[in-house]
């Protein structure tokens, strides 16, 4: 299965049609459910530091190979850094909100996945941003929010494609299907 299935009569109307049913798996509720758990690690230092817990630094220190976290960079709330810079905050927000809506626009979802280049024009401002010397946290929020919300469609795909593989696509018995694993625990006995 690819991002759009290819035929005569395969044309952006007639995906929309195909596209709920695959972008609304089980999984996309985990992912979803790790997203959620992730923004909520994000701001559980700043939460922390807040209400006076001591974990704060340590809750921190779990984010840190994933951003900088320069104070002067990342958001505040209750005057408390949150474990991530601007850029990855929108990021991060953009994915989760990209994981929740793009289910709900299978239009829009049919048109991307016919041209996934829209989804590297997304990306676009991003670099531009990250390059200019005199950028906002403002700018920085918003092109991480634009670079991840179409980012997430193509995890939706991934994930659609995974649940949704054909039988042949599944390891077999020379390859250690279900029947292999089988014959080896009689082997075991």
């Amino acid at each position: 299965m690819t991002l759009v299935e290819t035929g005569a009569e395969s044309t952006a109307s007639s995906t929309a049609a195909a596209l709920p049913p695959a972008l609304w798996t089980r999984w996309r509720w985990a992912i979803l459910a790790a997203c959620l758990g992730w923004l909520a690690l994000v701001a559980a230092p700043a939460l922390a530091a807040a209400g006076g817990w001591p974990a704060a630094d340590l809750l921190r220190s779990l984010l840190a190979p994933a951003c900088h976290q320069l104070p002067v960079r990342s958001p505040h709330f209750f005057g408390e850094p949150l474990a991530a810079c601007h850029r990855c905050v929108g990021l991060y927000l953009g994915f989760t909100l990209g994981i929740a809506a793009w289910p709900r626009l299978p239009a829009l979802a049919s048109r991307v996945a016919a041209r996934p280049r829209w989804i590297a024009i997304c990306l676009l401002p991003l670099g531009i941003d990250w390059m200019l010397l005199d950028n906002s946290a403002a700018s920085r929020f918003v092109t991480g929010l634009v670079a991840s919300f179409p980012v997430a469609l193509l995890a939706l795909f991934g994930v659609a494609q995974l649940a949704t593989s054909p039988e042949e696509g599944k390891p077999g018995r020379e390859e250690g299907g279900t029947a292999a694993k089988n014959k080896d625990r009689k082997c075991r006995k």
